[in-house]
This record gives C-alpha cells, structure tokens and sequence, in this order.
C-alpha cells in the first residue's frame, strides 16, 4: 500500500488518497458530493491536466462553465465536438468566424436544412453520450506541420511554422486531432449542454451556457445591423486574402504592412463617413446623436471623429458628456456591497439631463454642468449653449442606446450608433478572435499607460465591466439606428509590442496567470508592427497613445 496523503477539494471536504493519484481520479467523488460538471481542475492556481499526479498534500479546485476559464475551455471543446460532427456526417468543413450574442458564429460549406439542423444536433449529442477521452498530447512542430498540410488545413500548418516553440499541444478525439488556446475537460461527455441556431443558408450560431445564465443555454437574438457590419468587413478580408492570421502576417513579412493600414483605414473611415451622411439627411429631424458601445470599443475617439465627420457634411456637433450628469457623490446609489454603483443608469441624474435635453430642443438657453470626480459635484462654469438649425447634440456613455436614458425624448429625434470592435480576423478556421478579447486587450494597454494600472489590476476588474455591459449595453442593441465598427484587421500586430511585455509580468502565482497566458498565446500567432503608420486619429491612438484628441 502506498503513502497516503490528504488532499483538500475546493475546500468543501478533503480526500485520503494514494501518494501519486491522478487529478483526473477525484473527479467522481466531487461529482458525486456537489452534483455538479466538471471542466477543468487548479492546483494552486495553475490550471493543471487530469492526469498530473498528485505527489504531496494540497488543495485541488474543480470547475465547471460558470467561471471564465471553464466557460472558454467548453466553448473550444464544443466547438472541437460540432468539427467531428460536420466532418462525420458531411464530411464538410466548419468555419468558426466571430463571436454573436453569447455564443459563435459558424459557416458550413453546405446548404442547410432544418433538417440537416437536427441531424447535426443529435451527431454531437451522440459524440457527448460517447464519452469519449480527451488526451492532450505534445509533438514535435515539424510533425505537427506535416499532419496539418495532409489535412489541408494550411493556414494552421504556417501558424505553427511562424511560433518559435520546438513542441506544440494538440488536442485528440478518437484520433481526430486540433488545437485551442485553452485546456480541455476529461471528455466530451461533459458538454450536455448546448444549441445550433441555424441564421441562414450555410451558417449558424452556436450557443452554450453564459458565465452567469447557470445551467441554461442562453436564448439567440439576431441582429441584422451587426450581423450585415460583420459581413461588409469579412468580405473584405477575404479580398485582400487577410481572413486568417497567416495572410496578415505574409503582408508584414513582405514588408507591404503600410499600404494594407491605409486600405484597412479606408474601409473603416468610409463607414464613418456613411452615418455621417446619414445623419445630415436627418438633422432637421435628429437632434440626439447617442453613442454606445461596451468598454474600450473606441467610443471616445469615435465621437471626436464623428464630429468631424458630420462637419464636412454641414452638420454642427456640440458634445455632451453623459458623464457629467451624475447624480451628487452623497446621493449616488450603492450596490449590495454598500460600493458606490457608478454603472448603474440611477447614478445618473435623469431628470436634470431630461430637462435639458428637452429646453434645447425647445430653443432655450441652457447651463450644462461639468461634474468634479473629485469632489464628487456638479459644477456650472461653462458658457451656456442654445441649439441653431445646424446643430445636434453628440452624446456618449454607458447608457446611451437605453431609452430610459433619453425618456423625454421622442425616438425620432434621436439616432444611436452602436460601437464596437468587429473584427473580421480569425488564426485559423476554428480559432476565431473573440471582441470581448480584443477590447480586453486594448484596455490592458490603456490601463497602464494612462491610469498605471498594472495587468493583474485589468484583470480583476474584468468580469465586473463584462456583467456591466450585459445589463446596460447589449440588451439595447436591438433598437439601433447603425453600428461604427473599430476594429483593424491589422491592430493585434500593433497591440502585441505593447501588450506582451505587460502580460509576461504576470507571475504563476497570481490568480491571473492562466488568463495572461492564454493572451500571450493568442498574440503569439501576429507578428509585432510598428505604430509609426498608425495615423494620430485612428482609434487605436486611444490606446497605445498619441491621439490628436488627448
């Protein structure tokens, strides 16, 4: 009998076990205490493999979906199990192409049928009553090279060719082979839960469960603005061959990254250009231009330019800041924590900015408040300002596309425009860029340049931004008048200079580790591109810094 020592699970009870027990062995008895699935598993807090053998006494910490890192290892893992299910039953190809609400977009190169819809479904809950094993194995790179060209999956094989690492992990299923930027559950029969929305002819959305919607599969709402903006850009990058991360890289490493900047710089004025224009048509009607998107989807700089824009076309912006409504320091309310809630729409002082939105409207002169964050109070400094003919108000903040916010107002006096990061760049046909990773990223920058907020600081604050934007920002999509994409096919290259040295600051101790890591591997996959053609009022200055609007 060998040495047994005392391992504590997820604090709720502790086990005796053999000197040299796998993590994988414990799974059953936390199952079969908590009810609960498993996804991964820490020690400590690096996320470890079920097979690590457990050689002293100490803590392991089971998780399933509702945490992030769980929440993106089932995603990779449903989407590894939806891979085999096309390929198994059509022997077609899946193309996981960006994000959608709480789930992923994904063509198939077939025309779909309701039909084919159920099919698949049942193929990958027969894949999950399988239970099949989910090894991780480690190979050499050339080996790795080799089997993805076989498989005619090129742009993989030029992505592990462009990494420097002599070793690469790979995921198997039933001898079916792939890899993701995160760890895997045991096996696929931990992935009951899920759903396949057909949106058109060839494509679908897969959903799964939310960090916070438990064990439900949250309910898909379409957005034909978003989803056409999404189209216009991935239609592009297929043109200029730029659809995957290897295509980007070729245009760097044949040194033609400046005229591609310029083309890509183009493409997103001209959609500035377009609601500009649209506006101008409108501006007897439209007095309220609301801008709103989540964080670090540009929304500052995109206003500047906006206004910009709607000058050329004879429009006068005056630019109010949502900001400066808040309600007095002492009257702001305060969550279930006894914290000041500054996100919520009741710290805004809504009868205040109503009143004044409909006196200028109405012709009247008005004193605008600047709000001291200091001394957390309105202040009344600024000259007042009466609307003519020829202008509108510009308006940006969190609540902006809520109508509660602008109650007083008729909806045909106001126009929203949604802002958000939208790119049309994946690594590779199934490994897509999420948004909410690359505004995480940009904030990481922003962060410690302009507040010197280290990583670990980012990272901890993330998920409360995240729970923000899902119940202020998202679900007012729906009634939207455009959607400004801001998102550079070419950004994740300028990014990574200055992001990497931020993120390689993180050490294995922190309970941020695994998510440093996963963004290093992600940026890994661009090579860096130097700032000096990014002019000084494209959005990414908001981040990296020398905007012309700081």
């Amino acid at each position: 009998m060998g040495t047994k020592i005392n391992v504590n699970i997820n604090n709720l009870f502790s086990l005796n076990c053999d000197m040299g027990t796998n993590v994988g062995e414990l799974v059953h008895d936390y199952k079969k205490v908590t009810g609960k699935d498993v996804v991964g598993a820490k020690m400590g807090e690096m996320i470890v493999d079920f097979d690590t053998k457990i050689t002293e006494e100490t803590r392991v910490d089971f998780f399933d979906y509702s945490c992030l890192e769980g929440n993106k290892m089932y995603q990779a893992g449903l989407k590894f199990i939806m891979i085999l299910a096309v390929k198994a039953l059509w022997n077609k190809t899946v193309y996981f192409k960006y994000s959608i609400d709480k789930g992923v977009y994904a063509e198939i190169d077939k025309k779909l049928s309701d039909k084919d819809i159920e099919e698949l479904k049942n193929k990958m809950h027969e894949i999950v009553n399988y239970d099949y094993t989910i090894k991780k194995c480690v190979t050499r790179k050339q080996d790795a090279i080799k089997y993805y060209l076989s498989t005619g999956d090129a742009e993989k094989a030029t992505n592990i060719q462009n990494i420097p690492n002599n070793f690469v992990e790979l995921f198997e299923i039933n001898h079916n082979y792939n890899y993701f930027y995160t760890d895997m559950p045991m096996s696929t029969g931990e992935f009951t839960l899920f759903d396949i929305i057909r949106i058109d002819k060839s494509s679908v959305a897969l959903m799964y469960p939310h960090i916070d919607s438990g064990d439900k599969v949250p309910q898909y709402n379409y957005n034909e603005k978003i989803h056409r903006e999404l189209d216009k850009f991935s239609k592009w990058a297929n043109r200029m061959d730029v659809s995957y991360a290897a295509g980007l890289n070729k245009i760097v490493s044949e040194s033609n990254i400046q005229m591609f900047i310029k083309m890509n710089n183009i493409l997103i004025n001209d959609s500035l250009a377009s609601i500009a224009k649209d506006i101008s048509k409108k501006c007897k009607e439209v007095k309220l231009i609301l801008i709103g998107g989540p964080s670090s989807s540009g929304k500052t700089t995109s206003a500047h330019r906006m206004c910009t824009y709607l000058e050329t076309f004879g429009v006068k912006p005056i630019v109010v800041s949502a900001d400066d409504y808040f309600k007095e320091r002492v009257d702001c309310p305060k969550d279930k924590f006894g914290v000041y809630d500054f996100e919520c729409l009741e710290a805004i002082d809504l009868d205040l900015f109503n009143t004044q939105m409909k006196d200028l409207l109405a012709g009247k002169s008005v004193s605008m408040p600047t709000f001291n964050f200091l001394t957390g109070e309105k202040e009344y400094k600024k000259d007042p300002i009466k609307l003519t003919e020829e202008n509108v108000l510009l308006i940006e903040g969190l609540h902006c596309l809520n109508d509660e916010m602008t109650k007083s107002i008729k909806r045909e006096n106001k126009y929203k425009v949604f802002v958000c990061p939208l790119t049309p760049l994946s690594i590779d046909k199934h490994n897509h860029l999420s948004t909410t990773d690359m505004r995480l990223i940009r904030r990481i920058v922003r962060d410690n340049r302009v507040r010197g907020f280290n990583v670990e600081h980012t990272l901890s604050t993330w998920h409360k931004v995240k729970q923000g934007e899902e119940k202020y920002i998202f679900p007012y999509t729906g009634d939207i008048n455009a959607v400004l994409n801001t998102a550079y096919t070419y950004e994740l290259g300028i990014l990574r200079v200055f992001a990497e040295p931020l993120l390689y600051s993180i050490l294995p101790t922190s309970p941020y580790y695994e998510e440093a890591k996963r963004l290093l591997c992600i940026l890994r996959n661009f090579f860096p591109i130097s700032s000096e053609y990014i002019e000084d009022d494209n959005t990414l200055r908001e981040f990296i810094g020398g905007s012309i609007y700081e």
